[in-house]
């Protein structure tokens, strides 16, 4: 894939704004024509290359008005959204032409062809399939695309870690080796890798709650606790204040049959006194009601009984009082012994009751107090060891659904000839470029393993130091661009870099001398004041631009 020319345009008026025309093959470069006493940024380098971007699938089209350090530049949304403008990236794939048309405003459509794409989603897959014949999305078209065009993450960090260190190491080895052409069937296990180390953070994560490392550990975490369970149930079982207890309780039973008998005995003398105060009050009622006939007739008849007969009626009288008030006297004498029967039977009754309250009653409660004291104990070891079965449980089934995942893994392809073929040819160009452009030659190393990181880079004095690594992306990129071309891979073959105008000099006159001869695209922008020094040729400048020609000409 080769880019031929952006057009940038309002939908609306179909106003050119701006038209770029990309060299076939060598430099096509941006120039920024601003003097070296005024800044160069916000004329609109950086947003040529997101314009591409965009068209190319990236996601948010405020990237061109809004920027991390500055935030959002409103007369350029304005613009973009007043005028509809949209921009068309015309590209040439197999010999067949295609325009990639993205709109720049919100809610604006996108096409391929001139066939309307529904939303962002279909446009990366579209243009995946398309660009790297890829019709799973496996790796994605971003993922792919972001190696070819480099913003932001042009610098030394990002040298092969294009796509931020948020990507995994395993995501990495599937990208590299597809875009390396060695095996595809990586990126179809990306999916399952991904489950899996989800799975490996869950685990480690529940291991890490519970203080272990491995199953072994837990299960023998399990077993500790079952016999801690045991033996708190067993001291539950038998608390050993259970025997006093019993006593207690058949001596209580003792005091409460004795205050059950006692309370029958108060009972019937309480009812006995309550007679007797009826019978004494019956005996003084009768003082008062004296029948005097009655009185005269038993008079009359006890003169003829009596050898000495009552001489009179008062005496009649006060002999039947007399016997009345004898009579109370007597009962009264038998209430008084009722009352001090019942008071001793009633003292008793206080004395057990009060015995019965504060030795049972205190002492249940007692009881109660201590069996909650184990069985708390009890039930909070018991909810401990549920949780550590459930957990382990857990993790056993999830390793087994790791394995699974596993089984599901396509058979990667292991051609290991094929492997040192890309290498090679990978290397010879790589070697070649650091060499002429740096200066040292070094080389490019790739990792199998699925936890390590593919690609590294190693001379004879190590690893590159920093102040190199940006003339290495160049010959990274452009080793990888030659390898594409040579083994004719259906991917892009031109490479665009963002800030390459801070690189040095000298390495500068080695990139533009040595990708004159380049058989791929190789875009960037570049400072006015470097033109003269590198011998910049006219033909090699597709974009001139200024404080006065700025990108969007607003």
């Amino acid at each position: 894939m080769r880019l031929v020319s952006l057009v940038v345009k309002s939908s609306i008026t179909n106003e050119v704004i701006r038209y770029i025309e990309f060299n076939e093959s060598g430099l096509s470069l941006i120039v920024d024509e601003t003097d070296n006493k005024t800044s160069g940024s916000n004329i609109g380098k950086t947003t040529a290359v997101k314009v591409i971007d965009l068209c190319l699938g990236a996601k948010s089209i405020s990237s061109l008005y809004k920027e991390k350090d500055t935030g959002e530049n409103h007369i350029v949304k304005d613009f973009l959204e007043k005028n509809k403008i949209v921009s068309e990236l015309t590209c040439k794939i197999d010999d067949k032409d295609y325009a990639f048309k993205r709109a720049l405003y919100r809610n604006g459509k996108n096409e391929i062809n001139g066939e309307i794409v529904k939303n962002i989603t279909e446009y990366r897959n579209k243009l995946n399939e398309i660009i790297f014949d890829n019709t799973n999305n496996k790796p994605t078209l971003r993922q792919l695309i972001s190696k070819f065009i480099r913003l932001e993450n042009s610098n030394e960090s990002a040298l092969l870690k294009y796509l931020g260190t948020f990507c995994k190491n395993y995501e990495y080895q599937a990208i590299y080796e597809y875009l390396y052409g060695i095996d595809t069937s990586k990126s179809e296990n990306v999916d399952i890798l991904s489950l899996n180390e989800d799975i490996d953070k869950d685990i480690e994560a529940i291991f890490r709650k519970n203080g272990v490392s491995s199953l072994s550990e837990f299960k023998a975490k399990i077993s500790l606790m079952k016999e801690e369970v045991e033996k708190f149930k067993k001291a539950y079982s038998e608390v050993t204040i259970i025997e006093e207890y019993e006593d207690k309780k058949k001596e209580m039973k003792e005091v409460l049959t004795c205050i059950n008998k006692l309370e029958g005995i108060s009972a019937k003398g309480n009812l006995k006194i309550n007679l007797m105060k009826e019978k004494i009050k019956k005996e003084e009622e009768k003082i008062f009601s004296v029948d005097h006939k009655l009185l005269k007739k038993l008079y009359d008849e006890t003169k003829i009984l009596m050898d000495k007969p009552l001489k009179d009626f008062e005496e009649l009288q006060k002999f039947h009082n007399g016997m009345v008030n004898k009579r109370i006297t007597m009962l009264k004498e038998s209430l008084e012994e009722m009352n001090s029967s019942l008071s001793v039977v009633d003292n008793e009754l206080s004395r057990l009751r009060k015995e019965y309250e504060t030795n049972y009653v205190s002492f249940n409660t007692e009881l109660k107090d201590k069996f909650e004291e184990k069985y708390t104990e009890f039930s909070i070891n018991k909810i401990k060891l549920q949780n550590y079965i459930n957990d382990y449980e857990y993790i056993v089934t999830k390793k087994k659904e790791k394995q699974d995942n596993l089984d599901k893994k396509v058979k990667e392809n292991n051609d290991f000839d094929k492997k040192e073929d890309i290498k090679k040819t990978l290397n010879n160009y790589f070697k070649n470029l650091t060499d002429k452009i740096i200066g040292e030659t070094f080389a490019i190393v790739l990792n199998d393993d699925e936890n390590e990181f593919p690609v590294k880079i190693i001379g004879m004095n190590g690893k590159p130091g920093t102040g190199i690594k940006k003339a290495m992306i160049t010959c990274f990129d452009l080793a990888h661009i030659n390898l594409i071309i040579d083994k004719k891979y259906h991917m892009p073959v031109f490479e665009i870099h963002d800030k390459l105008e801070n690189i040095d000099l000298k390495e500068l006159k080695n990139i533009i001398k040595i990708t004159r001869k380049f058989r791929g695209q190789y875009i960037f922008p570049i400072l006015n004041d470097r033109i003269d020094k590198l011998d910049i040729l006219e033909k090699e400048v597709v974009l001139r631009l200024s404080s006065e020609n700025k990108f969007f000409q607003i």
